[in-house]
């Protein structure tokens, strides 16, 4: 019975969301309804939380990756990119005002 829940509540995005107090909340029921010791509850809360944490973990990695992926398609510079092209516009615009400078100095 407890593998199978565990199975359950390690699927999808529901273990990703879930909080340390609603882990609590179902540790308890469970020893309540007698399914559970009171180490395994305490256990159990470990290791939902753990998976939680390694689910969100994951969740992020692949965002980020699809995020990326997109981005690359639109031709939308990184923010990487963004800043050396800045850098170098900044750079230009100073010269340009050296040339200024010494233009009018003549």
């Amino acid at each position: 019975m407890l593998e199978w829940m565990k199975k359950g509540l390690y699927t999808g995005l529901g273990l990703a969301l879930i909080t340390k107090e609603k882990a609590e909340e179902l540790a308890k029921e469970l020893v309540t309804k007698g399914e559970l010791s009171e180490k395994e509850g305490k256990s159990f809360i470990e290791e939902i939380l753990k998976k939680s944490e390694e689910a969100k973990q994951e969740l992020e990695k692949k965002t980020e990756t699809l995020i990326n992926q997109a981005l690359k398609k639109t031709d939308i510079p990184s923010k990487k990119e963004f800043i050396s092209v800045s850098r170098r516009l900044a750079k230009l615009e100073e010269k340009i005002e050296e040339l200024k400078k010494e233009i009018t100095e003549k």
